[in-house]
């Protein structure tokens, strides 16, 4: 199953609630129960998840672990450390400092390629680039050497029109509830210090791993590791730290990293490569 975040696609906004983890892990459960798939006991599925979803998987691991077999985060927020978040964004988020309506013509017009000067403040230089940016599709442009870029990236070969930035630029036009979900879920969502609920993660695969029980191996992660897969020149989630965040919360023997020469749209461009990298993971654990 695929789903949408609330407010993106063609999904519904419930914009009176807060667009943090509790609502996202609503969201799943929902679609499990309304699936005629079974998804317990034995039937456990794999859950991936790209960006912000990459948080949300996680969150959701660490609180139903015997409902994952395994889990594969492309790009994952949750760990962005929160000195990349500049004041100027810190300062529109935070509720009631900016009256909401004002707010969403600011982030209606950042999406749709206005002016910075639409907000009431102007970020510096150093600070041009934010882990709020980059997880809500405000990433600065970073082109490859082909030229491709976040936004200028190819949603479907098919439609060769489509790209993230257009297909934001729809959403901002026709989804009523887009913005309210964009600012709440940026306001609310898991992108930093989301360290407690990976180290349950991580505890439970050091347990799994130490453990010589069988049902620990039948109701645990496959292999016992979380497969994580980073763009080399990815902006906003950086290769290092996550490296290094994500390897204290989960433990070095419960984490398996992979590289792609890509960028934050790493999902859209190297598709290929990242099923490869799934399969082998699913297949061997590397």
């Amino acid at each position: 199953m695929l789903l949408d975040l609330w407010g993106r696609g063609y999904s519904d906004s419930p914009f009176t609630l807060p667009h943090d983890t509790r609502l996202f892990t609503t969201a799943i459960l929902l679609a499990l129960t309304s699936s005629p798939l079974s998804w317990t006991g034995s039937s456990t599925f794999a859950l991936l998840g790209y960006s912000l979803g990459g948080g949300i998987a996680a969150s959701f691991t660490s609180h139903f672990p015997s409902l994952v077999s395994s889990l594969i985060l492309l790009a994952p927020s949750g760990l962005v450390r929160p000195h990349h978040i500049n004041k100027t964004n810190k300062f529109l988020y935070s509720t009631g400092l900016v009256p909401e309506s004002v707010l969403e013509r600011i982030i209606r017009r950042r999406l749709q390629g206005g002016s910075p000067r639409a907000g009431a403040v102007k970020p510096s230089k150093e600070d041009s680039k934010t882990a709020a940016d980059a997880v809500s599709e405000e990433i600065t442009e970073f082109p490859d050497e082909k030229g491709v870029s976040f936004n200028n990236a190819l949603l479907s070969k098919a439609r060769p029109h489509i790209t993230v930035a257009a297909a934001v630029a729809w959403q901002t036009q026709y989804h009523e509830g887009f913005i309210k979900s964009f600012i709440s879920s940026i306001r609310y969502g898991p992108i930093t210090n989301q360290q407690p609920d990976w180290k349950r993660v991580g505890e439970r695969l050091a347990a799994q791993n130490a453990s010589t029980e069988e049902s620990y191996e039948v109701e645990g992660l496959q292999h016992g590791k979380v497969l994580i897969i980073c763009g080399e020149k990815d902006p906003v989630i950086l290769k290092e730290e996550l490296i290094e965040d994500a390897t204290e919360v989960l433990g070095e023997s419960g984490v398996r990293f992979k590289f792609c020469d890509a960028g934050h749209e790493l999902p859209i461009i190297r598709s290929e490569m990242i099923v490869r990298y799934i399969w082998d993971f699913w297949e061997t654990g590397s």
